[in-house]
């Protein structure tokens, strides 16, 4: 990060060199930050949409287009022509100042954005208003881990004989882990039987994706029908499933009716590690 040491004494030789250097030092901070969004255009503040009596108005705020943090001043529409769309259209400006020896350059720069319609088109001063995107999206996808890793299950027969894959990822911003896959138990008749089912546990997830507390969800029986319990008293839709804070995936498989050899479950869960 760029900075100048102001504490020497004798005297700091201010310039336009320095002063460019200060510029600097903010904008590539900014822009660095800004950049954590998207590319853009990513909404950053305020810009809030209201519509009241066919007239649409879009609040004061900024956004991050084309590497700059611009301001866009508010301004409405009404109607749209046929075959036209919103735009958010940038202004630039120019402010002239006099120099030491006389002469006249256009030094003072601003950029400022409003509202016009026209036909849809994306340049570098302007783009359709339904482009914009909220910052918290592109920087939320960021923070997620971007690829599934996977744990094979494999259980002994006496314990249902279970196969299948679980897919997990972790949201770091909101530190949460997803979790998804399927479960067969080719053995299902080996379970514990009713009433006194057990939760056999199926793998263990890696240190980083383990809960601070037992989490709880379910499973769906993977076919759109239901089968018996055991005890025939019972349909089975749904299995209990956990994540303890050991990192055991467990579930709790229920003994199904003696014609059934075999039964599939699926899930998709989302669990806090707070």
């Amino acid at each position: 990060m760029k900075a100048i040491d102001f504490t020497h004494a004798g005297g700091f030789p201010l310039t336009q060199d320095e002063l460019d250097y200060l510029q600097q030092a903010y904008t590539e901070c900014i822009n660095a930050l800004s950049a954590m969004g998207g590319d853009g255009p990513t909404l950053i503040s305020g810009m809030a949409i209201t519509s009241s009596g066919g007239t649409t108005t879009v609040d004061d705020g900024w956004f991050f287009y084309n590497g700059e943090l611009i301001r866009f001043s508010s301004s409405s529409y009404g109607a749209i022509p046929l075959g036209d769309v919103v735009l958010v259209t940038i202004v630039p400006t120019t402010t002239n100042l006099i120099y030491n020896d006389g002469s006249s350059f256009g030094a003072v720069l601003d950029k400022s954005a409003t509202l016009t319609t026209g036909p849809s088109a994306v340049t570098a001063t302007q783009f359709p208003l339904g482009m914009l995107q909220p910052f918290q999206v592109v920087f939320g996808q960021n923070g997620r881990e971007a690829t599934w890793s996977s744990l094979p299950v494999s259980t002994p027969v006496p314990s249902g004989g279970v196969t299948g894959t679980i897919f997990y990822k972790k949201d770091l911003m909101a530190n949460t882990l997803h979790i998804r896959g399927q479960l067969t138990a080719n053995n299902a008749q080996n379970f514990n039987a009713s009433p006194a089912a057990l939760f056999y546990t199926m793998t263990t997830l890696p240190a980083g994706y383990i809960p601070a507390n037992t989490a709880y969800f379910t499973a769906q029986y993977f076919v759109a029908g239901l089968i018996k319990d055991d005890l025939g008293v019972g349909w089975i839709k749904q299995v209990n499933c956990s994540v303890n804070i050991l990192g055991q995936f467990t579930v709790n498989w229920i003994k199904p009716d003696i014609s059934i050899g075999g039964y599939a479950v699926s899930f998709n869960s989302i669990i806090s590690l707070d």
